[in-house]
C-alpha cells in the first residue's frame, strides 16, 4: 500500500492505553505485541486513545488486525469483542469476531477485519479502542486507507506491510562482554554472577517484570534445593532474589518482584533492557555477534553486541535464531536407552499452567454465562475450586512454540468457563454468590518446549543409577517429575484435556554436567534454565526454578572466565575447568542477608491440592 494514502497505527503505541494490557508473548508467532482486554469479565472502563494525522483529504476504509480467540473450541459468538471509534463515533462493526474460514484454525487466525469508510480531512483526528466485555478481546493494529487493496492476512504479508508503512530504524546499544536473553530466575542469576566477577552484562527481558514463572505475572512457587554439594556456595544469589514464601496462584505481593529489581539495579555492570523481544541474530564466523530486539509498547528496535551470549529464554528462541540444533517432544526409548521413554518418539510435552484464583467477599457479584461460547461442563466434569494449581495444565499435545497463543488461550478459556459454570449453573451456585474472580494469569507458566543440544545430553539413567561426570556443577534435587493428562479428564475431553497428574521417580542429588550448559553448534552460546541439553525424561528433574537459578549462576561464572581469558564455553571444559571450579567453590551470592529458602520439599509434588 502506498504510504501517501494509508496510515497504520500499532495499538500498543497509542498515546493513552487506558485499561488495556500490553501483550508481548507471541511476537515471534504473530509478528507483534498487541493490546488485550484482560478485564476478568468486566468491560474495561477506560478506552485506549490516540491522536493521528491524516495525510490528505479522502474516504478512508478502516481495517483492524484482530482475532477470535475462542474459535478453536466454540462455534458460538466469541466474548472477545470491541469497538473502534473514529473521532468519537463507534464503527458499526464488532471487532474480534474472527476470520470467516472453513477450519477452526482459519476462524481463529489473526486477520484484518474490515470496518466502515470515513470521509476524513487532512490533519488531526482521534482513534479509540473500546472494549465491550472484559474477556480478552485483542487489537494489534489499525489501518486507514483510501486504497481499495485488501491487506494480506499471512504473517509475511503483515510484516511486509509494516515495513512499508512503518519503517523502524535500529538503535545500536553497543557491545557487551556477556549478553543474556531472558530474565527468569536463570537469566537473573547468570547476569548477577557475571557482573560480580567483572563482566559488562546486557540483560534482555521480553517483559517488564523480572522472574519468569516466579513473577507476579505467572505466580509459581520455587522448587528444588540450593546450596548443595559438591559446590554448596551455589544458590546464594537465588536466596537474595527469591521470595521468602511458597505456593502457587497467590497474591501479587507473594512473589516479591521488588527483590529481583533491587538486586539487578544495584549491579553497576548490568544494563537491563526490559520489554524487549529478541527476533533477529547477527552471526559472524559461526558465532553470535549481536542480537536485534523489538520493544513491546513503542515497538522501537535496538541492536546489542557481545562476546559471549546465553539463551535463558526457556523456549530456546536465541538458539533457533542462531541456527543451533534443538529437541522438542519425547525421544524414543531406543535413542537414549531410557526406561521411562515411550517406544516411539512423539511431540508430546509437559504443558502450560494458567493459574487463577477467586475470593469470597461480602458483596454478591455476577459473571457472564459462558453457555454459548465456553467449555461444555457438567456437575461431573466441573472442578469447583477457588484456586487453580499446577495440575491445571493445557497444551500437552500441541506444539509449544507454534501453538503458544492457542495454548495460553485454552488455559484462560478453561478458567473462565469453570468460574462461569460455578456462578451460573452449579447445583450449589448459591455458595458462589459472593465469590469474585480476582486474578487470571494471561502469561503462560511453561514447563517444557525446546531443548538445546550441548556437548552432552543428560539422560534418565545418569540421574537414577547415577552416572556422575567429571564436569559436574550445580545439583538437581527434584525427583524426575513427569506430567501426563489426567485419565479422568482426558476421557471427557480427548485431545483438549486440562488436568494433569504427576508421576515421580526418586533420584539422589545429582551434579549437572557443565557440557549440558553450552551449545554444541554455536561456539559462544551458553544456555541455562529448562532449555539446557537434556532429554525429555531428564528435564523432569532439572526444570524447577531453584535448580535453574543455580545453572544461571554457573553460566555467569563461566562467562566471566571466558571474558577474562578470551575463551569460548567449550574451552573451559577442555582446558580451564579448574578456573570455573574455583569460582563455583566461592559462588557469587551474598551470605549476609537472611536465608529464607527452606521450603517446598519434593516428596509432595505429585499431590493434587488446591492449597499448595
Amino acid at each position: 500500500m502506498d504510504k501517501s494514502n494509508s496510515l497504520m497505527v500499532l495499538a500498543t503505541t497509542f498515546d493513552d492505553l487506558g485499561d488495556w494490557t500490553v501483550e508481548q508473548q507471541f511476537v515471534l508467532q504473530m509478528g507483534s505485541s498487541y493490546l488485550l482486554a484482560h478485564g476478568l469479565g468486566e468491560p474495561l472502563k477506560q478506552d485506549a486513545t490516540t491522536r493521528i494525522r491524516i495525510p490528505a483529504d479522502g474516504n478512508y476504509t478502516l481495517w483492524v488486525r484482530t482475532k477470535n480467540w475462542t474459535a478453536f473450541w466454540s462455534e458460538g459468538k466469541t466474548p472477545g469483542i470491541f469497538q473502534v471509534k473514529v473521532d468519537g463515533a463507534a464503527d458499526a462493526a464488532e471487532f474480534g469476531i474472527g476470520c470467516p474460514g472453513a477450519t477452526r484454525a482459519e476462524r481463529a487466525a489473526w486477520y484484518w477485519q474490515k470496518g466502515g469508510t470515513y470521509e476524513l480531512a487532512e490533519g488531526e483526528h482521534e482513534l479509540s479502542i473500546h472494549d465491550l466485555t472484559g474477556l480478552d478481546g485483542r487489537c494489534d493494529a489499525i489501518l486507514l486507507t483510501t486504497s481499495g487493496e485488501v491487506p494480506g492476512d499471512s504473517l509475511d504479508a503483515y510484516k511486509a506491510l509494516r515495513a512499508e508503512l512503518l519503517p523502524t530504524p535500529v538503535e545500536d546499544k553497543g557491545d557487551y562482554d556477556f549478553v543474556i536473553v531472558g530474565a527468569g530466575m536463570s537469566g537473573l542469576c547468570a547476569a548477577i554472577a557475571a557482573a560480580r566477577n567483572g563482566s559488562r552484562v546486557a540483560l534482555l527481558q521480553d517483559r517488564y517484570i523480572l522472574g519468569g514463572n516466579n513473577s507476579s505475572e505467572v505466580r509459581v512457587g520455587l522448587g528444588g534445593q540450593i546450596n548443595m554439594p559438591p559446590y554448596p556456595s551455589l544458590g546464594y544469589i537465588l536466596n537474595e532474589i527469591g521470595p521468602d514464601r511458597f505456593g502457587n496462584a497467590r497474591g501479587a505481593h507473594h512473589y516479591q518482584d521488588w527483590k529481583k529489581w533491587d538486586v539487578i539495579a544495584a549491579e553497576p555492570n548490568i544494563t537491563l533492557f526490559a520489554g524487549y523481544t529478541v527476533d533477529k541474530v547477527e552471526m559472524e564466523n559461526g558465532c553470535i555477534k549481536a542480537v536485534e530486539a523489538v520493544e513491546a509498547t513503542r515497538q522501537n528496535r535496538i541492536r546489542v553486541g557481545g562476546y559471549v551470549f546465553s539463551d535463558c529464554t526457556g523456549d530456546a528462541h536465541l538458539a533457533v535464531l542462531a541456527g543451533a540444533r534443538t529437541m522438542m517432544g519425547r525421544e524414543a526409548r531406543s535413542e537414549f536407552g531410557e526406561s521411562l521413554a515411550p517406544e516411539k518418539a512423539d511431540g508430546y510435552t509437559m504443558g502450560v499452567s494458567i493459574e487463577w484464583y477467586c475470593e469470597d467477599w461480602n458483596t454478591p457479584c455476577t459473571f457472564p454465562d459462558s453457555l454459548d461460547w465456553g467449555l461444555k461442563l457438567d456437575e461431573e466434569t466441573v472442578e469447583p475450586v477457588h484456586r487453580a494449581n499446577w495440575y491445571w495444565e493445557v497444551g500437552m499435545n500441541d506444539d509449544q512454540i507454534a501453538d503458544a497463543e492457542k495454548i495460553r488461550d485454552y488455559g484462560m478459556y478453561v478458567a473462565y468457563s469453570t468460574f462461569s459454570y460455578c456462578k451460573n449453573r452449579l447445583a450449589k451456585k448459591e455458595d458462589w454468590e459472593c465469590t469474585h474472580l480476582t486474578w487470571v494469569s494471561h502469561v503462560s507458566g511453561k514447563r517444557e518446549s525446546r531443548r538445546i543440544v550441548g556437548d552432552l545430553i543428560l539422560r534418565e539413567q545418569d540421574l537414577t543409577r547415577p552416572i556422575p561426570y567429571e564436569d559436574g556443577t550445580c545439583t538437581t534435587t527434584w525427583r524426575i517429575d513427569q506430567h501426563y493428562p489426567d485419565p479422568r479428564n482426558a476421557g471427557k475431553y480427548p485431545g483438549e484435556e486440562w488436568m494433569s497428574i504427576g508421576k515421580l521417580v526418586p533420584i539422589d542429588p545429582y551434579a549437572i554436567p557443565y557440557r549440558c550448559l553450552y551449545s554444541a553448534d554455536i561456539p559462544n552460546m551458553f544456555m541455562a534454565g529448562r532449555d539446557i541439553s537434556v532429554t525429555h525424561i531428564a528435564l523432569g528433574s532439572v526444570r524447577v526454578m531453584r535448580t535453574c537459578a543455580m545453572m544461571g549462576e554457573v553460566v555467569g561464572l563461566a562467562a566471566s572466565v571466558c571474558v577474562g581469558k578470551k575463551l569460548l564455553p567449550r574451552d573451559i571444559y577442555k582446558t580451564n575447568f579448574e578456573d570455573l571450579v574455583a569460582l563455583m567453590k566461592k559462588g557469587a551470592g551474598r551470605t549476609d542477608v537472611p536465608y529464607t529458602q527452606f521450603y517446598h520439599q519434593v516428596d509432595r509434588t505429585g499431590h493434587q491440592a488446591e492449597d499448595r
